[in-house]
């Protein structure tokens, strides 16, 4: 977490205000919410709360764009923002609620790593150096460090997306007892299903309420948690507890979308809204390499969607041998390690195998963003590499399992290293980057940075101590225990 967040703080404050033409929206959002209203996407933003950078950045704007155009968005992730994003305002610092916007982002993210950290144990049965490496990957990541640092949702949509993530496992991982009636008989009792349909249903909840996409996330988590447990656990109960928060927390949104703008999402009214056309079917988006390419390429090895012109081609090809690798080898792992039958372990307690029911649920999940861009490009919009984020700590925990389990400690700590050194040199030379090319002239706010360069320092300090403390205890030099104390041998985990 200190790791994520000394980073994201760095380039919070490094970046200058609305430098990033949606922050100009989201924060229009959060003027809307601290008035007391509930923007529309054409709600006018509210230049005079929100200081001098914004009322600079939107009288460069056509009329479309000085509108709240990301009102289809639920609005969960903006009232979370609202205390911070008040008190930057009243503080008066550089970007007013800007400020408390992005550092809201920074923290929800870094709340996503720490998720992502007990993905990667309960994935791997206990391993808490998988947990370590699986976060530690997911905050090193150039673009999520960057997309952490902006006034945007998508910090906060990532940390429900993980910790749905999580949940799901935790259910699927519902340990089983085996015990024998009063005949004799064996057979299993399984735990935990109710109370973990429950979580899972309220960690869908939540991302349903952050963002569009995140409804159909949540859609498919709970129909991935229902057939999980079928025949574990009473079927409309286990549907209630799974889909009820969503309807309870978020229902009342989309039904106003739906009377609003035609659909739950709102994406025709927005289509139309920035002239947008139709560009082909989402089976042509999903074949069309340049876009998947790209989206990897700047998720792994660039800090932001435009490349610069120091980007090397070796730290990409690196990083898809890696990912592909580690994908490649976890599988292997988890087909490798099924029970060959009933309740016998196929090998040793002291390295318990992967729970093949839980990898293939967060595998089936990890593909719902993918078709989600797709379909958002194949409709006109753009597809954002950030719309993949949800499916990162997945793909973390893969290769986190690949290199601990068989490459090893050391190993980990050079591939974490080297992800460290590359994350450092991208994002240093983006912030050079938008300082040699501003928005505005000399004295504009808008081409300064957010905040003094000390306080930029105290983030770059915290990462420095936060990869430290990472690498320490990948190495052992602050041993984590193999498995959690609650992983004992008595149960069968189930999983297989």
């Amino acid at each position: 977490m200190l790791l994520l967040a000394g980073g994201s703080w760095y380039q919070a404050w490094a970046t200058p205000p609305y430098r990033y033409i949606d922050e100009q929206a989201h924060v229009g959002y959060v003027l809307s919410l601290q008035r007391g209203h509930l923007p529309t996407i054409d709600s006018p933003i509210d230049s005079a709360d929100g200081g001098a950078a914004l009322r600079e950045r939107l009288a460069a704007e056509p009329a479309r764009r000085r509108d709240v155009w990301v009102a289809n968005n639920p609005p969960l992730a903006y009232v979370v923002a609202l205390p911070s994003a008040t008190a930057t305002r009243a503080l008066g610092v550089v970007g007013g609620p800007l400020l408390g916007l992005r550092l809201a982002n920074v923290a929800a993210t870094a709340g996503a790593v720490a998720l992502s950290y007990l993905l990667g144990r309960d994935l791997s049965r206990g391993d808490r150096t998988v947990g370590v490496s699986t976060a530690a990957l997911v905050a090193l990541l150039p673009h999520v460090g960057f997309v952490a640092a902006l006034g945007f949702n998508d910090g906060i949509a990532l940390l429900a997306t993980t910790g749905v993530l999580r949940a799901l496992v935790a259910l699927l991982n519902s340990t089983r007892e085996i015990d024998a009636n009063a005949a004799g008989v064996p057979h299993i009792r399984w735990g935990g299903g109710g109370r973990g349909a429950l979580v899972l249903g309220v960690w869908c909840a939540a991302v349903a309420a952050v963002r569009p996409m995140g409804l159909a996330f949540a859609a498919a988590a709970g129909l991935l948690g229902l057939i999980g447990t079928w025949g574990r656990t009473a079927v409309l109960p286990t549907v209630a507890r799974l889909g009820g928060p969503t309807v309870v927390l978020a229902g009342w949104w989309y039904a106003r979308n739906v009377a609003r703008y035609g659909d739950a999402t709102g994406s025709e009214a927005l289509f139309d809204k920035f002239l947008r056309e139709p560009s082909g079917s989402i089976w042509s988006k999903l074949r069309d390499d340049t876009i998947w390419e790209s989206a990897f390429r700047t998720i792994a090895t660039r800090r932001t969607d435009a490349p610069l012109a120091s980007d090397p081609v070796v730290w990409f090809r690196v990083a898809e041998v890696l990912a592909v690798a580690g994908v490649a080898a976890t599988v292997v792992l988890v087909v490798l390690g099924r029970p060959d039958h009933g309740d016998q372990p196929a090998v040793a307690a002291a390295l318990p195998p992967l729970p093949a029911r839980a990898w293939a649920a967060v595998g089936a999940l990890s593909a719902v963003p993918v078709v989600l861009t797709a379909q958002h490009a194949a409709g006109g919009g753009n597809p954002h590499p950030r719309y993949l984020l949800p499916a990162v700590p997945v793909l973390a925990a893969a290769l986190a399992t690949a290199l601990v389990r068989l490459a090893g400690r050391v190993a980990t700590a050079v591939v974490l290293a080297g992800l460290a050194v590359l994350t450092a040199v991208q994002a240093r030379a983006s912030i050079r980057d938008l300082a040699d090319h501003p928005l505005a002239g000399p004295g504009s706010a808008l081409a300064s940075p957010a905040g003094p360069t000390w306080v930029q320092a105290l983030g770059v300090a915290a990462a420095a101590v936060g990869l430290l403390l990472v690498l320490a205890s990948v190495l052992g030099v602050v041993p984590p225990s193999r498995t959690d104390p609650t992983s004992g041998r008595g149960q069968d985990p189930g999983g297989a």
